[in-house]
């Protein structure tokens, strides 16, 4: 009977250890660059929603502004201003409850001056008013010099850069310049702000 040599089969090799630790530093490099990723996707959303809920803030605040009386809140411009040697006057939510320029409804004033979006509150240390006689040469060189802390460094700029174009002593009668600043993260230039001016019911 022949006899037949039987050769043993070689076993399959496996991953060494070098392999395997090569390996799991790949998938963490991937990993981590994955994650890096969608963790600025979701600070760029965060950004963007941020930015977009002040605008809308800060234009029904501007909105709700110029639909006040004109007169009363000319008057007490002009007496702030003169009492405190400031060249703005400085409103917020604080104030619903105190001046007569918003009239009766309290309620109204504050849901437009410190509304709550998104859980998050927009109180008077988010929400600033800022009124300034309109082309009064003297208190514009003043906010210049020494612009409020609320300023955004943005609007800062802008008013070192803008001059009085029309220097008629008359406009200061019939308009107020309006600067609405709303702040939706935890640093001052974290802000958007809108200008406008208020004009007196007359040349409406």
């Amino acid at each position: 009977m022949e006899e037949k040599n039987f050769s043993a089969t070689r076993a399959s090799k496996g991953f060494t250890l070098m392999e395997v630790l090569a390996s799991i530093t790949i998938l963490s490099i991937v990993a981590i660059g994955m994650f890096s990723f969608f963790t600025n996707a979701m600070k760029y959303t965060t950004y963007n929603q941020g930015k977009t809920v002040a605008i809308n803030i800060a234009r029904g605040v501007l909105a709700y502004m110029e639909r006040l009386d004109f007169a009363a809140l000319k008057q007490y411009v002009d007496n702030e201003i003169q009492r405190s040697d400031k060249p703005f006057v400085h409103l917020d939510a604080s104030y619903c409850d105190d001046l007569p320029l918003f009239g009766d409804n309290e309620q109204a004033c504050k849901k437009i001056l410190g509304p709550t979006i998104n859980n998050v509150a927009y109180d008077e240390t988010r929400i600033h008013v800022f009124l300034v006689p309109y082309n009064d040469s003297k208190t514009w060189d003043k906010l210049r010099e020494s612009p409020p802390e609320e300023f955004p460094a943005s609007l800062k700029k802008r008013i070192s850069e803008e001059s009085i174009k029309n220097p008629d002593p008359k406009l200061q009668n019939y308009l107020l310049k309006i600067y609405v600043i709303v702040r939706w993260g935890d640093r001052v230039d974290d802000s958007e702000w809108l200008e406008g001016v208020i004009a007196n019911e007359t040349i409406r």
